[in-house]
This record gives C-alpha cells, sequence and structure tokens, in this order.
C-alpha cells in the first residue's frame, strides 16, 4: 500500500460561463471504480437536459477513465483527467456538464474551458493529503490513563478515542513506522502492565 496519496476534501460544485455556454462542474473523492461510475450516473441524471456531461476519474496510476460525451475527440474528457494528474490526485472523479450557449468555441476553445472547469472545480472541493495509519488499541487501568494518553499525543496519533469500563480501552490511529516504538515505550513505562494490540490499516 501507499504511504500517502492526494485527493478531495468533500463533493463540490463549480461554475463558469464562456461565450454563452455554461460549465458546471461536480467534483468528488471516490475509493473505487464502482463509486465513481455511480457519481457520474447520479450527475448525469440531475442533467439530463444538458448538451454534454463529460467525466473523468482516477482511481490510482492503473484505474483512469474519460469520456468526451460527445464533444470532438480530446478536446473534453482527456483535458479534465490531464487536470487531475497534473494536480497529482487519486481518488477523485469529476464530471463537467456543458449547457451550450450558441458559440462555437473551436477545438482549442474547448480544451482550454474544460481545463479550466475542471480547475475550478477541485479548487471547490478542496485538496486533502490522505496518509496511512495503523490503527493501534490499549487496555490498561485507570490510573495509566493520563500517562498513556501524553505519550500517545507525543508520538502524533490522530482520532483518540477512550472507553471506559472494567479497563479502560484507547482507540487511535498512527503511523504505521511509529507503532512499534509506542508500544515498547508504554510496555516500559507501566512494566508491562499495559497491553497494545495492532488493528487495521487505514488512510486518514
Amino acid at each position: 500500500m501507499k504511504s500517502c496519496y492526494t485527493t478531495l476534501q468533500k463533493t463540490a460544485q463549480a461554475e463558469i460561463v464562456i461565450k454563452k455556454s455554461r460549465f458546471i462542474t461536480t467534483a468528488s473523492p471516490v475509493n473505487n471504480e464502482k463509486e465513481a461510475d455511480e457519481f457520474i450516473k447520479k450527475v448525469r441524471d440531475k442533467h439530463r437536459e444538458a448538451t454534454h456531461n463529460v467525466f473523468a476519474y482516477v482511481i490510482n496510476e492503473q484505474i483512469q477513465r474519460c469520456s468526451d460525451d460527445g464533444e470532438p475527440s480530446g478536446t473534453a474528457g482527456r483535458p479534465v483527467l490531464d487536470v487531475l494528474n497534473r494536480k497529482g490526485l487519486s481518488k477523485t472523479a469529476l464530471v463537467v456538464t456543458r449547457y451550450f450557449g450558441g458559440i462555437m468555441l473551436g477545438a482549442g476553445g474547448l480544451v482550454r474551458a474544460y481545463s479550466e472547469a475542471a480547475v475550478r472545480g477541485i479548487e471547490a472541493a478542496g485538496v486533502i493529503k490522505k496518509e496511512l495509519h495503523l490503527q493501534l488499541i490499549v487496555i490498561m487501568d485507570y490510573h495509566w490513563l493520563g500517562m498513556a494518553k501524553k505519550e500517545v499525543e507525543n508520538f502524533g496519533a490522530k482520532k483518540i478515542n477512550i472507553f471506559y469500563d472494567q479497563k479502560v480501552k484507547m482507540q487511535f490511529f498512527l503511523q504505521p513506522e511509529k507503532a512499534d516504538a509506542l508500544t515498547e515505550r508504554l510496555v516500559e513505562l507501566t512494566g508491562a502492565k499495559i497491553k497494545v494490540k495492532k488493528g487495521e490499516l487505514s488512510y486518514i
């Protein structure tokens, strides 16, 4: 698994008007091809009356798709896909909807219009870097909680959750390369009176 990837923060929309044609970009993070296809279908259904619903998505380096949806070949889907790749985005889908305004843009004009629309959509959605993290679960007596939480925070853990029962259970996510060092630190400080379990890998 890659240590990190860049995607969109949220689903968002942006619109530009070029020579009376409306270009509406809907941008969204997606986890896989199935989600990308569902997203594209949803946008197309919403804009059934549009002249074109051009799309492009990148899941990873191997899985990338685009469509001109009736625009001259290479003037729409490919420019949108090129923008995604220039921005270094993965797990990202864009649909640029065009409502034709009656003025022809020409091949060069279309490439520029769809490229600009793609950039605007990405700006509206925002970009975020997702890093691979390992879930760790720490089980301990109550009196170790303050010390353990401080150590966990010092190691840069994210999404710390604490559950109170007969013992305290603390769940959090940590960069994988730090897991062993933190485990050794907690075991050392408590005289091996603390349990640390490894969970699943996730991007956060």
